[in-house]
């Protein structure tokens, strides 16, 4: 009976961890500075104001046209609106670099003000993410030089990916949700 319940026990301390690692976040921490993905634009304006339009384009969503807006609106924040039958609607937003040159630079109070729904912020770190999250999960690691790490985080209908550059600063550098 000992050996039974000592292969239970190795078993579950095997699995709980993999399990946990893999839970997915809700859709209340799918946010940044308090935009989600499916809020129009005219509830983003409402907080940022009009911002400085930098990209238009089109896409195909859906088997059709639509076009797309990316929306500068100031202390490194940019969002990203897809058109529909109802209007301008989020699709991305972005904190942060984007460049790996950028590193360099820290990220202006303004930034690091803006954060997701369980404060993590510009300049967090891993461990705070860890804390935050109850996880960190495996990063994605680019191969150019210095390598910036992405930790992604899934929920059911969103993505949010925190990045760091550690060669350049302990912290999170960039921060970006979007749509799955």
């Amino acid at each position: 009976m000992k050996l039974k319940s000592f292969l239970l026990a190795a078993i579950l301390a095997f699995i709980l961890p993999a399990s946990l690692a893999s839970a997915q976040l809700t859709d209340e921490d799918m946010a940044l500075g308090g935009i989600r993905i499916g809020d129009t634009r005219a509830e983003v304006e409402e907080f940022y104001g009009n911002g400085n339009r930098y990209a238009d384009g089109v896409e195909v969503w859906n088997g059709e046209d639509v076009g797309i807006h990316a929306i500068d609106y100031g202390a490194s924040l940019h969002v990203t609106y897809r058109s529909t039958e109802r209007g301008w609607h989020v699709i991305s937003v972005h904190l942060g670099v984007g460049d790996v040159n950028e590193y360099l630079s820290k990220p202006s109070e303004d930034s690091q003000s803006l954060e997701t729904p369980r404060g993590i912020h510009l300049d967090s770190t891993a461990e705070d993410l860890e804390e935050a999250y109850g996880y960190l999960p495996k990063p994605k690691c680019s191969n150019n030089a210095p390598p910036v790490c992405g930790y992604f985080y899934d929920g059911d209908t969103a993505q949010i990916a925190f990045y760091i550059c550690a060669e350049h600063s302990p912290g999170i550098r960039s921060i970006w949700l979007h749509e799955k």
